[in-house]
């Protein structure tokens, strides 16, 4: 029978408790005495979590998804469906404040490393990782230049990239956020910019982390739990169900928010957002709660994209998440349908919701006076994503 393994479990970087495979399946979180609580769904009430297959949802959505889970499972004696393998390996610090440490200590990758490309190199000289599809890895900035995160170091940054054959993402991305800060300028949006990182020659969206702050001590660790953690979603054997819940789990996870009702308007007014830019993509990992002043509350937006205009290249065009257990199509998403959601599921009032509407409404200049200049993006895909902007809108508030 083959050895069990544990984990060492971390909290802003001091051990909490231990994270136990069990002989009869599944894993054991157990508090050391007089640790705080880490995570929503791991109460500090229950000194032991027992989850009967695989890890806890809370750990398990550390581990990291598509491209980053490939190239971590090529370098840890791991295989793509081993999220605790994964995490011993390269848990020590990942994303919010919860890490994963390997107790026998990690051998050295020298002999791995040489002659990867930059990535590869990047992602083996350190035991942190992200979730999320999209390629992506750690850095910092050292002299005004982005460099990979080493392993000691501090990691502000995360670097996302293109796919090879969507090469546009980047700038897709950019442009999205931007247009999100003219709809919601009263909702935080993480700082970002694009640039290149040193070695690596495919440009990159640097999105700066807003679950690590420097203070006089170095750099701090914040909380930080997507909905799925908060939820104890299990992420499914293919990763895919975050897309597998209704909007009325965004509710349930706003039970830990310290101001529920205002973060649930603000929930609203995104999704608005979400729907007129076209990012179908807003699943349960795509949104989160971050310690904030010493409470929870909505953290920045983080991800956003017009995946609609992809729908040839195999994104979907269906919403991320379900209304009255079905899935709508983006071209379905009107007002009505919006207030729906909003009525029915997030039980927001009347008022509340034509509010809503209106100051969405009132960015209107500020949205097409951006979108209307030069965009990031080749010709044929500007048309796309402008053509599909004006549709939504109009769909929505009628012709301009």
């Amino acid at each position: 029978m083959a050895n069990l393994r544990y984990g060492i479990v971390t909290f802003k970087g001091s051990k909490v408790g231990t994270l136990t495979e069990r002989a009869e399946g599944g894993t054991s979180f157990k508090y050391d005495i007089s640790s705080p609580e880490i995570a929503c769904a791991l109460p500090r009430s229950e000194g032991e979590h027992i989850y009967p297959t695989a890890i806890h949802p809370a750990f398990a959505h550390l581990a990291p998804e598509g491209w980053l889970r490939a190239r971590q499972s090529s370098i840890a004696d791991a295989g793509e469906g081993d999220d605790f393998g994964l995490l011993l390996e390269f848990g020590r610090d990942c994303i919010g404040a919860i890490g994963i440490e390997d107790p026998e200590g990690q051998g050295s990758r020298a002999a791995f490393i040489q002659g990867k490309d930059a990535e590869t190199r990047a992602i083996a000289s350190n035991h942190r990782t992200i979730s999320g599809v999209q390629a992506k890895i750690l850095c910092q900035k050292i002299d005004g230049q982005y460099v990979p995160a080493d392993d000691t170091g501090p990691a502000p940054y995360i670097a996302k990239f293109p796919r090879e054959d969507l090469n546009d993402l980047v700038g897709n991305e950019a442009i999205s956020l931007e247009l999100v800060q003219k709809l919601l300028p009263d909702d935080a949006v993480t700082k970002f910019e694009k640039s290149f990182i040193k070695d690596i020659p495919q440009l990159g969206l640097l999105v700066e982390r807003f679950d690590r702050i420097e203070n006089s001590q170095g750099t701090e660790k914040l909380r930080c739990e997507d909905f799925a953690q908060i939820l104890a979603h299990p992420p499914g054997r293919d990763r895919g169900n975050k897309y597998n819940v209704e909007y009325s789990s965004l509710k349930e996870a706003l039970q830990y928010s310290a101001a529920p009702k205002i973060d649930t308007y603000r929930i609203f007014k995104r999704l608005i957002a979400f729907v007129i830019l076209g990012n179908t993509d807003c699943h349960l990992k795509n949104w989160s709660l971050l310690e904030t002043s010493g409470e929870l509350r909505l953290s920045p937006i983080y991800d956003v994209l017009n995946t609609y205009i992809y729908g040839a290249q195999g994104y979907s065009t269906i919403f991320g998440l379900k209304f009255n257990d079905r899935k709508y199509n983006w071209q379905e998403y009107d007002r009505k349908l919006l207030e729906e959601i909003g009525t029915t599921t997030l039980t927001l009032g009347e008022k509340a919701i034509s509010r809503a509407f209106s100051e969405i409404e009132s960015c209107q200049g500020a949205l097409f006076t951006r979108l209307n200049q030069p965009l990031p993006l080749s010709e044929d895909r500007t048309y796309h994503y402008r053509a599909a902007i004006n549709e939504k809108w109009e769909q929505i508030y009628g012709s301009r």
